[in-house]
C-alpha cells in the first residue's frame, strides 16, 4: 500500500510538470489518470445559401413603383438563370411595400429652419433566397452581382456556407479524440513502468468551428466561419483511465 501511494505521488508530480495531467489519486487498489484528447479536422461545407435583395424608394405613386420592381425582378431572375441557378435552387421570394414621408426644410424670414412641406413616398424591398449544393455557383454570383448595379438595379446580398452533416463528422472526431486521449495517457505513464487499463469515464469537452484560416484566439461571435467554405473543427474530450 505504501509503495502504491509513493508511485502515485511520483506519477502525479511528473504529469503535472508536463501540463496534461488533470486529476490523479490512489484509493485502495484503484489508481486513475485523467487526460485530454484532441481531434482537429478541416471540413468542406456542403450547402451554400444566398439572399439577393433589390430595393426602390421615393416613388410618388404605386403604379410607377410596381413597374420598376417588376422590371428589376425580371433582371435579377435573368441574372440568376444566366449563372446556372435552377428553379429548385430558388427556395423563396419575399416582397415588402411601405410608405413614408419626407420633410422639406427651409428658412423663415427670421432665419429659423422650418418645415415647408411634407411629401408622401412609396418604397419596396424584394428578396430572392437561394440554396444550393453547388458551392461554386455562389462564388460566381458574388463576383458578378455588381453587373446588376450597372443595369439600374439597386442590389445587395448576403451569403453563408453551412455544414449539414455535422453529426457524422462529430462522431468520427470523438473516436479520434478518444484514441488520442489513450495515447497521451500511455506516453505519460510509460516512464513509470505502469500500464493503462480500462476507461473509467469519457466526457466531451469544448467543440469549436472556425474559418479555415482563423486562429484559436478568435471568439465564436467574431468568427467568419459562415463565410468560409472550408471550416476548421476542433473537439476536445476528457478521459479517465485506470492504471496498473
Amino acid at each position: 500500500m505504501v509503495k502504491s501511494l509513493v508511485g502515485a505521488a511520483i506519477i502525479s508530480v511528473g504529469l503535472l510538470g508536463l501540463g496534461c495531467f488533470s486529476a490523479y489519486y490512489a484509493r485502495s487498489n484503484l489508481s486513475l489518470i485523467t487526460v485530454k484528447g484532441l481531434s482537429e479536422k478541416v471540413v468542406r461545407s456542403d450547402i451554400a445559401e444566398m439572399s439577393i435583395n433589390f430595393s426602390n424608394k421615393q416613388f410618388e405613386n404605386l403604379d410607377e413603383l410596381s413597374k420598376k420592381r417588376i422590371s428589376d425582378k425580371e433582371k435579377v431572375l435573368s441574372f440568376l438563370k444566366d449563372h446556372g441557378i435552377t428553379d429548385d435552387e430558388i427556395v423563396n421570394f419575399s416582397m415588402d411595400t411601405s410608405d413614408y414621408t419626407e420633410e422639406k426644410k427651409g428658412k423663415s424670414e427670421s432665419g429659423n429652419i422650418i418645415s415647408t412641406n411634407k411629401n408622401r413616398y412609396f418604397k419596396s424591398s424584394d428578396t430572392f433566397y437561394i440554396k444550393t449544393k453547388q458551392l461554386e455557383k455562389i462564388d460566381v454570383l458574388k463576383s458578378d452581382i455588381v453587373k446588376l448595379l450597372s443595369d439600374d438595379v439597386f442590389v445587395k446580398y448576403d451569403y453563408n456556407y453551412r455544414l449539414t452533416n455535422f453529426i457524422d463528422v462529430k462522431l468520427g472526431m470523438m473516436r479520434e479524440a478518444s484514441a488520442n486521449a489513450r495515447k497521451n495517457a500511455e506516453v505519460f505513464v510509460e516512464p513509470q513502468g505502469v500500464e493503462i487499463d480500462d476507461v473509467a469515464y469519457l466526457n466531451q469537452g469544448e467543440i469549436t468551428i472556425r474559418a479555415e484560416d482563423e486562429s484559436e484566439d478568435v471568439s465564436s461571435w467574431q468568427s467568419k466561419k459562415d463565410k468560409s467554405i472550408n471550416k476548421k473543427l476542433r473537439l476536445v474530450v476528457r478521459a479517465g483511465f485506470s492504471i496498473s
